[in-house]
């Protein structure tokens, strides 16, 4: 997805839209059909991310149990799982599951450098 910048006197204007994809994944032993998708990455890493790869990292979840790294005040559990692979290249995700465990949020992704 490329990002679209609208001019305004002397302000850009960027307008990002968190997505919802329906998902069929079984992650904590918790089964999700909502995956939704913060824009955040596209601030930094709109040249090598897109939601293709978000889906197709989140997918490898499934099945899957992890450890939160944070527990916030609203009771959202945060994740983050590395190296997630796709097409070869490694990749971070972080991700979360809302308190009531109703759908999965990816909070950010992007490649990392081969170790």
């Amino acid at each position: 997805m490329k990002l679209e910048f609208t001019k305004f006197s002397k302000f850009v204007i960027i307008i990002l839209v968190r997505r919802c994809y329906v998902i069929s994944i079984t992650v904590n032993n918790i089964h999700f059909e909502e995956l939704y998708v913060d824009p955040h990455f596209e601030i930094k890493h709109s040249e090598s991310m897109d939601d293709e790869i978000i889906l197709a990292l989140s997918n490898q979840l499934d099945g899957r149990v992890h450890d939160p790294i944070a527990v916030d005040r609203d009771g959202f559990r945060y994740y983050r799982t590395e190296p997630m692979y796709f097409k070869g290249k490694p990749y971070r995700l972080i991700w979360l599951i809302d308190p009531d465990e109703s759908y999965l949020g990816v909070v950010n992704c992007y490649r990392r450098k081969k170790k």
